[in-house]
């Protein structure tokens, strides 16, 4: 093992829910549209991810080789009511304000709370076995946003990462954090593109 491990985060691909603006939290929501994906890379073989199925079928088309190791603690937060409605639909409901006001202190009705969803999240990624030097997680866009107020290499709020579906972030951390589960030293955001063939 070397003294350095890179931990590569992705967003799954956009569900139909995602392009019609919709709150999927824990929704088990298929992918819109597959013909799209590429090949990121044939040679990764462990991919962790989120126990959802957009997470698993994401996976399954950028590392095809790769086995798929799930966890429902990467799983989006849950909206509870809120859950597969849009904005439109949610705009006059008073509880719906008071979230999108304060959603640190105001948990959706029947939903997670947001200080109980990054600790599930952090506990997942805490408890990836230790012994590589490269992850790739497949994952969803709150529980990417989690991880990098928790390890990017300075502090940020949640809403400061703009995470979209095609891009990757990719943290460089010590092999002494990433033990002890401290911050990385580096953050690279990139687009998902197909590794090139050497």
């Amino acid at each position: 093992m070397g003294d350095i491990v890179i931990v590569r985060l992705m967003r799954h691909a956009p569900t139909k829910e995602n392009l019609e603006k919709r709150y999927i939290g824990w929704t088990d929501s298929p992918l819109a549209d597959t013909s799209l994906l590429r090949v990121v890379d044939k040679a990764v073989t462990k991919v962790y991810g989120s126990d959802l199925v957009r997470c698993k079928e994401t996976a399954a088309h950028y590392f095809p080789n790769a086995i798929y190791v799930s966890d429902g603690r990467f799983r989006e937060s849950n909206f509870g009511e809120f859950e597969g409605k849009t904005y439109e639909e949610l705009k006059s409901d008073r509880r719906y304000c008071a979230w999108l006001d304060d959603p640190i202190l105001t948990p959706p009705p029947e939903g997670e709370g947001f200080n109980a969803f990054c600790q599930r999240v952090i506990e997942g990624f805490g408890a990836l076995p230790k012994d590589r030097d490269d992850y790739h997680l497949v994952v969803h866009g709150g529980v990417i946003r989690a991880l990098l107020v928790a390890f990017a290499p300075t502090e940020q709020p949640f809403w400061s990462y703009n995470v979209p579906h095609d891009k990757m972030f990719t943290l460089t951390f010590s092999r002494m954090a990433w033990e002890e589960g401290t911050r990385c030293m580096s953050l690279l955001e990139e687009p998902i593109m197909e590794k090139p063939i050497m």
